[in-house]
């Protein structure tokens, strides 16, 4: 299922337009900001025409994999600017080469869309790993993550990310995502409506959508409060009943149904933490409602699915509910299966079932919040691929159980789950997602291509340079 274009309107600004109004971080004035936009894209556009690119950088000898169609693999790429000039051939893209365009003798090596992370807690709980919001930028670029949603951003964390790219601290673009209610459910209200949706309010951050907890998660000792229905709740093991027996979502389908509607109507798509089958139910009706037959053009996610009933699935295709799912160990989701009696361990982890339907599916790592390990894209590719638990975050778990082989995918299927699918959910397929000719110059160089080693040596797989903007952020051995 191709992602949809964006509606009438909709602003695509993953970097391209950069109008901001940081005096008080509010965009009041719609018609004179959208008069703005379109004045600056026209400048831009009139001052280009008729001059000659010459290219930054040509990286020529490699495999330049578009991640447009599986097999459409090129041998360079040419940069100039913040944008990609050319993908091709070597001659091709020599002939746009200058004095002062850098070469860059890829040897083989495999050149791919930067990694966007639709899921994660880089920016706010960077602290969660003794780090700073920049050191945890830097481990997400010598990863290849070039994107990022930064998945509960408060009122004053807004204010500080925007200060932090206003002074060139952002090396990653992220998107915020603004949370309703705080992950123990305390209600946050309508703050974001301050917020304009989908637009860029400093250099490489920009406003993504509103976060919503359907279930309680990280409260009380830790303890993530997943739900379940009445048709499973009563068949949890003892251990399933004394952690998890008594919750129940935190809405009503009528409450989340007004709540999304409310985000909808201010033009923000929303994200909605749903692990348990209870919190995945109350998420798809509600988002059904609150469509009330219309096409969801603002891609309303549901995250984690981690219980996915045979009677919810075929629902995220034809509503077209993105589906924002994290690699998961098998011995994390042998935990899971043990919860309930053999009749439905299936119903854990259905990733292959889950993207068989159709659904845009992301893969995200929801970091630092999952394995450490799955930081590393490549790690987490392995993870939904391979049967067998290799995250030494769980090795204390061991023995486990294997990951069922009908649930595994395949090294493309995962790939795209993490560009081309993650660019779909966060409204920037116009701009990321793929290497084409006029889009953003994200992208990273890896010493072997995944698509064509085996699975097992995934993670042994280096990034050897990760480009922003047309901007080199990290680069090693090359």
């Amino acid at each position: 299922m191709p992602c949809p274009r964006p509606r009438s309107g909709l602003p695509a600004t993953c970097g391209s337009l950069k109008v901001y109004a940081l005096a008080d971080l509010r965009m009041t004035n719609r018609r004179v900001r959208s008069a703005l936009l379109w004045g600056l894209f026209a400048i831009l556009c009139l001052s280009s025409t008729g001059s000659e690119q010459v290219a930054d950088y040509a990286l020529l000898n490699g495999r330049v994999v578009t991640m447009i169609d599986e097999g459409d693999v090129h041998e360079a790429i040419a940069i100039a600017g913040n944008r990609i000039l050319y993908v091709g051939t070597n001659a091709e893209a020599l002939s746009y080469a200058g004095p002062e365009t850098e070469r860059i003798d890829l040897a083989g090596r495999a050149v791919y869309p930067g990694v966007i992370d639709p899921h994660t807690h880089l920016l706010n709980d960077s602290w969660n790993r003794g780090l700073s919001p920049i050191e945890t930028q830097d481990l997400a670029l010598r990863n290849g993550i070039t994107s990022a949603a930064n998945m509960y951003t408060t009122p004053e964390l807004v204010v500080s990310y925007a200060r932090m790219a206003e002074r060139g601290e952002m090396r990653v673009r992220f998107s915020l995502y603004l949370i309703f209610n705080t992950s123990c459910g305390e209600p946050m209200g309508d703050w974001y409506a301050a917020y304009e949706p989908l637009v860029e309010i400093a250099p490489r951050l920009r406003i993504g959508g509103v976060k919503i907890f359907s279930e309680t998660s990280v409260c009380g000792g830790d303890r993530i409060g997943i739900s379940f229905t009445e048709a499973l709740r009563p068949l949890l093991s003892p251990a399933g009943q004394e952690w998890y027996g008594a919750m129940r979502p935190l809405f009503s389908r009528d409450e989340l149904a007004d709540v999304i509607r409310n985000a909808s109507r201010r033009g923000f798509p929303v994200a909605i933490h749903a692990i348990g089958d209870g919190g995945v139910q109350v998420s798809i009706d509600a988002i059904e409602d609150a469509l009330d037959g219309e096409p969801n053009v603002l891609r309303h996610a549901v995250l984690h699915n981690l219980f996915l009933r045979d009677d919810l699935l075929s629902r995220y295709e034809r509503l077209g509910i993105v589906a924002a799912i994290e690699s998961m160990s098998s011995c994390f989701a042998s935990f899971y299966r043990d919860l309930l009696p053999l009749e439905y361990k299936h119903i854990v982890r259905r990733w292959a079932d889950l993207v068989a339907t159709g659904a845009h599916v992301t893969a995200n790592s929801d970091w630092p919040w999952c394995a450490e390990e799955a930081i590393s894209p490549l790690f987490r590719l392995q993870a939904l691929m391979v049967p067998e638990n290799r995250s030494g975050s769980y090795e204390a778990w061991e023995p486990c159980g294997l990951l069922p082989e009908d649930q595994l995918l395949t090294a493309w299927q995962g790939l795209r789950m993490m560009t081309v699918e993650a660019a779909c959910m966060l409204h920037c397929e116009d701009e990321l997602g793929t290497l084409e000719a006029g889009k953003l110059a994200d992208l990273i160089v890896l010493s072997a291509d995944p698509l064509s080693i085996d699975p097992y040596r995934l993670a042994d797989i280096e990034v050897l340079l990760t480009m922003v903007d047309g901007e080199v952020e990290w680069r090693h051995d090359i």
